[in-house]
């Protein structure tokens, strides 16, 4: 049947008020996340756990100062265990956030969020940007104010956690770090011809997803030519 006379969709407006309503959801997650985030405690022992895992020879106190204490704290905060439960869980379970509210929401992507390698795509001023998940496969829409006011000018690709809702991810408010697009191209590649599981399958214990955060943390924080090299011998392999 078609559209009755002189009637007319906007198509523009509607996008407009679609974006505005994510934008507003995305800014209500964030608040919810951080404030959570901001409740969790860590311990020491946390912390130089997630020191120990990538090298970091700091212990204590001073652990907080590092330049890279994001990374330390991101690394404790998901995957340090004490009685096999991390940080986040153990809040879940003492908070018991009601089904369906922020709080569940939230900390129900914290505790299942993988660690990835994002290719970032068309932005969307003042609200994120479209995404390719290079490990994982897949195009997904990354809410994220200050990634959508970056100028478009070389690659960038990021790693990060993915924090994952019904129509947006998200990174952590850790932030992320940035990859070398050659050597993500060469890390996804290797990855997905080392196993004929998909990757998902792969990384679904633990240990696995604790494993593959702790290296690319490390390679992201270490020199281009040395992740090269590594990835070389690891998949045995000249180049991308």
């Amino acid at each position: 049947m078609g559209l009755a006379s002189g009637v007319r969709f906007d198509y523009s407006e509607h996008v407009l008020a679609a974006q505005a309503a994510l934008l507003k959801k995305y800014k209500r997650i964030r608040s919810v996340e951080v404030a959570v985030s901001d409740r969790l405690q860590l311990s020491d022992a946390a912390l130089n756990f997630a020191a120990r895992s990538i090298g970091f020879r700091e212990r204590g106190e001073g652990l907080y100062a590092h330049k890279d204490a994001s990374v330390l704290i991101e690394l404790a905060t998901y995957h340090h265990r004490l009685r096999s439960k991390t940080v986040i869980e153990r809040f879940f379970e003492k908070a018991k956030p009601a089904v369906g509210t922020d709080e569940h929401l939230v900390l129900t992507a914290m505790m299942n969020s993988p660690v990835t390698l994002l290719l970032l795509g068309e932005a969307v001023p003042g609200i994120g940007v479209h995404v390719e998940d290079l490990l994982f496969v897949g195009n997904l829409f990354l809410a994220d104010i200050p990634l959508s006011k970056r100028k478009k000018k070389d690659e960038k690709v990021i790693v990060t956690r993915r924090l994952v809702f019904d129509d947006f991810v998200m990174t952590p408010c850790t932030s992320y770090l940035d990859f070398d697009p050659e050597l993500a191209r060469m890390m996804a590649k290797g990855l997905q011809n080392e196993s004929a599981l998909p990757m998902a399958e792969r990384y679904t214990s633990v240990e696995a997803k604790a494993e593959l955060a702790t290296d690319m943390m490390e390679m992201a924080l270490c020199s281009i030519e040395s992740v090269r090299e590594s990835l070389v011998e690891r998949f045995a392999v000249s180049g991308v």
